[in-house]
């Protein structure tokens, strides 16, 4: 009985070369997130400068 492997050498499952899903999924996730990114940054910083410093509205208790 021969010992030996009729079997290619190499490996038995090939990994494809592109992943489509993980592709699709990347993409998507970047079209649906980076506009929002992008237009909301600016407002958010726009809106921290904008915005005055408020004094405290009730003084401090004295100290007994």
């Amino acid at each position: 009985m021969p010992t030996h492997s009729t079997a290619m050498p190499g490996p038995r499952h090939a990994a494809p070369d592109r992943d489509r899903l993980g592709t699709f999924l990347a993409t998507s996730w970047a079209a649906l997130h980076l506009p929002v990114l992008v237009l909301l940054g600016p407002a958010v910083d726009h809106q921290a400068e904008a915005r005055p410093q408020m004094a405290a509205t009730t003084p401090d208790l004295p100290s007994s």
